[in-house]
């Protein structure tokens, strides 16, 4: 086979090879689609370097490039967007393969980072309530079915159950939430059929799991018999059903509403355990805060020493929480976040606060990285 040195003009540093280049023995020296990384690698490659083959070989197209890795919250945002189109369709194609695919970023979001897959839920709050609330309370229940070690097949099903059980009601979902006083009649009469509308809908569509189907029509159900449609009480209601109810419930007091500001994780969890939890399924409830954490990530915080900071990552058992300070302890914004030791009383958590209410905001990346590049 024929070979020569290497050509200046077909080497350029950030672009990658046309060919694989080798050695003067036919060692592999860097691989056809490989960057140039450096001026060095480039000289090197010059000095050394050989082509072995036709002309033509090398010099054809440039191969292509493959696509970054999403994020894991880009992966979250696509879910919403791609939930949100999906629920419209009146006539989807293929509705259980694209409602899996969507399911299945969610699951990878959460498996690569799942401090940033619960903070998007108090942080991300743009688009339709709908598709997001849906998307946040899956990750919620992703997590949680994680943390109790439940089969993959049964989670996945509690994990769609989440995703759609509200599409009975779509159209009507985002309307719901920006009234500003009591539901009249008719609107009160559509949200308690929306359960039993949603299992139909989604039998039409070709949904046959028994464990998702019984989720969303039970995800309203209560052990007290207080819950809807049917008044069920204690074990007649499924842990799936129990744990997409709180995720529910959960996700929709943090987001708020037009007639009432959204209630800090902390609260929120709070009033989960002490009023809903013995009406669901307690043990369920535990492991949900204690999942999410006393304050989940994405939590805004004052510390000791006076200064507002954001909870990056869930604290383990008798720890503070790690901290990225926004502000200086005399409340100066800082240019960038700095991440605090929690173990060191000054970085101590010692009250929860509304960072939006206070005028702070802070994007994502600027906290996590590019784990949450958009």
């Amino acid at each position: 086979m024929p070979r020569r040195p290497l050509d200046a003009t077909e080497l350029t540093v950030g672009l990658p090879m046309r060919f694989n280049a080798y050695d003067g023995r036919g060692n592999l020296l860097l691989c056809v689609g490989q960057v140039i990384g450096s001026a060095a690698q480039r000289e090197m490659l010059l000095q050394h370097g050989l082509f072995y083959g036709s002309e033509e070989e090398c010099r054809g197209p440039l191969p292509p490039s493959p696509e970054p890795a999403r994020s894991p919250l880009a992966r979250l945002l696509d879910a919403r967007q791609r939930l949100q189109a999906l629920l419209a369709d009146p006539e989807p194609a293929d509705f259980p393969a694209a409602l899996a695919d969507i399911a299945a970023q969610v699951r990878e979001a959460c498996r690569i980072n799942p401090d940033v897959a619960l903070a998007s839920i108090l942080l991300h709050t743009d688009g339709p309530y709908s598709s997001r609330h849906a998307v946040n309370a899956a990750v919620a229940c992703q997590l949680t079915g994680m943390a109790l070690a439940l089969d993959a097949g049964e989670l996945a099903a509690i994990v769609a159950a989440a995703l759609t059980m509200n599409i009975g009601m779509f159209t009507l979902h985002d309307a719901l939430v920006a009234c500003e006083g009591p539901l009249s009649d008719v609107q009160h009469a559509m949200v308690r059929a929306h359960c039993r509308l949603g299992v139909a809908m989604l039998r039409e569509r070709g949904i046959t799991s028994t464990t998702w189907l019984d989720a969303v029509r039970d995800h309203h159900e209560r052990s007290d018999g207080s819950g809807y449609p049917d008044g069920k009480r204690g074990a007649q209601i499924g842990r799936a059903a129990c744990l997409v109810a709180l995720a529910d419930i959960y996700c929709a007091r943090v987001a708020g509403r037009e007639y009432r500001p959204p209630l800090q994780p902390t609260q929120a969890l709070r009033w989960l355990f002490l009023n809903e939890g013995a009406a669901l399924d307690e043990h369920l409830a535990r492991v949900f805060i204690k999942t999410l954490g006393v304050y989940p990530p994405g939590t805004g915080v004052r510390l000791r020493n006076g200064a507002l900071a954001v909870v990056l990552h869930r604290q383990s058992a008798g720890h503070q929480p790690v901290v990225a300070s926004l502000t200086t302890h005399d409340g100066l914004r800082l240019h960038s976040p700095i991440r605090r030791r929690g173990d060191i009383e000054a970085h101590a958590v010692t009250e929860v606060v509304d960072l939006a209410a206070l005028g702070i905001r802070v994007g994502m990346e600027a906290l996590w990285g590019a784990d949450a590049a958009e």
